[in-house]
């Protein structure tokens, strides 16, 4: 018997790796003849370079980048296939979870140390770079991450306009570099959205009241993203808007624009880059599991793409969320779903009782799937 864990992190509460030890701890006791193969995933968030870097054989480096507000951090990125391909996240540098609440102001907060990352990476020789573009606090249009790479953007006056959002609106000019150090370098921008740039799902309606925007705020980094956007069109940078733009608060649409990035569903590129479907070989199960699974789920999110995998092979699929919308939708999707939340109770007890909750629930779904084999 063959039992492959496949599972992405409960976002802010428990990682991949940790998720798939648990659930094979609870399937060796319960099954202890069985062979269990543990595939921590991701599908562009956090995450996403502990996965590829673990299923590639690489290494970690590790530099100082600006954070969101500016300030320098301690950012870490992949590096496998021989040094020729590097794998990051916007989070490291520009993530949600580095500011405090008090903190998240999309007017500000700034894509800057993406572009330091890019460099260092291009500086170090790679060919090749996959880019996690989950849990951004910003909403700035990848303009400061194009500004470290050596854009200028410039207001009517020919000033340097400020960074993070508030300065779109007010872009008038957009210079060049003088030199390109990212020339001949592919950029893959691993994403499990595919909002738009502007519009009502837009990257500011959609995702800037999480990182701070009042209603107010909202309008005008939807005018200023959409400013930048024309720009963009007219400087021949990118012929127009495509789906998955708005990801990161417009950092997808930045990095097309200004990288000639190719945005890629991360679910599928972390799946097919682990080699799920040559694990799927030979299963009898497979358990895939996500901190909240929802109707947006169904939308390519990583449950749905192993799931999906898993049903091509005519391998059974069992889901063991942090939290679990009840849809007939998700019941097709997976022929056992469980959630790992017992009870009614506070959001903050659930995280912090979120280990315990999962190890008793894998256990109890294992002896489950015992009565199914015996």
């Amino acid at each position: 018997m063959k039992i492959v864990i496949a599972v992405d992190s409960f976002k802010g509460c428990l990682r991949s790796p940790k998720i798939c030890a648990i659930i094979a701890d609870a399937y060796s006791k319960v099954f202890p003849e069985a062979e269990i193969v543990e595939l921590p995933l991701a599908d562009g968030g956090e995450g996403t370079t502990e996965a590829l870097v673990a299923a590639l054989n690489g290494t970690f480096e590790r530099i100082e980048a600006a954070g969101p507000l500016g300030k320098p951090v301690s950012a870490r990125y992949g590096v496998a296939r021989d040094g020729t391909l590097a794998v990051m996240e916007m989070a490291e540098v520009a993530g949600i979870e580095l500011l405090e609440p008090n903190e998240l102001d999309p007017m500000k907060t700034t894509t800057r140390g993406v572009g330091e990352m890019l460099l260092a990476a291009a500086d170090r020789g790679v060919e090749e770079i996959i880019l996690g573009v989950g849990g951004s606090a910003t909403v700035d249009g990848g303009i400061g991450m194009a500004a470290a790479l050596g854009y200028r953007f410039l207001d009517l006056s020919g000033k340097p306009v400020l960074p993070g959002g508030a300065g779109l609106a007010e872009i008038a000019e957009i210079r060049p570099p003088d030199s390109e150090r990212m020339e001949n370098l592919a950029v893959k921008v691993a994403s499990d959205v595919d909002n738009p740039l502007i519009g009502p799902n837009g990257a500011a309606p959609v995702y800037g009241p999480q990182k701070g925007a009042t209603p107010e705020i909202v309008s005008i980094l939807d005018a200023g993203l959409r400013n930048l956007m024309d720009l963009c069109v007219e400087s021949n940078l990118v012929e127009g808007g495509a789906p998955g733009d708005g990801a990161a608060g417009g950092l997808g649409f930045g990095l097309r624009a200004f990288c000639g990035a190719e945005l890629v569903s991360g679910a599928k590129l972390v799946c097919d880059i682990v080699g799920l479907e040559r694990h799927l070989k030979g299963a009898s199960l497979l358990i895939t599991g996500e901190g909240r699974t929802d109707s947006q789920t169904l939308n390519g999110k990583l449950c749905a793409v192993a799931a999906e995998k898993a049903r091509n092979a005519g391998v059974p699929t069992m889901l063991i969320s942090g939290a679990l919308e009840a849809t007939d939708e998700l019941l097709a999707l997976f022929d056992f779903a469980f959630s790992s939340s017992l009870g009614q109770t506070s959001l903050d007890r659930l995280l912090a009782e979120a280990e315990g909750n999962l190890r008793f629930t894998a256990l109890n779904a294992a002896r489950l799937m015992r009565q199914r084999f015996i």
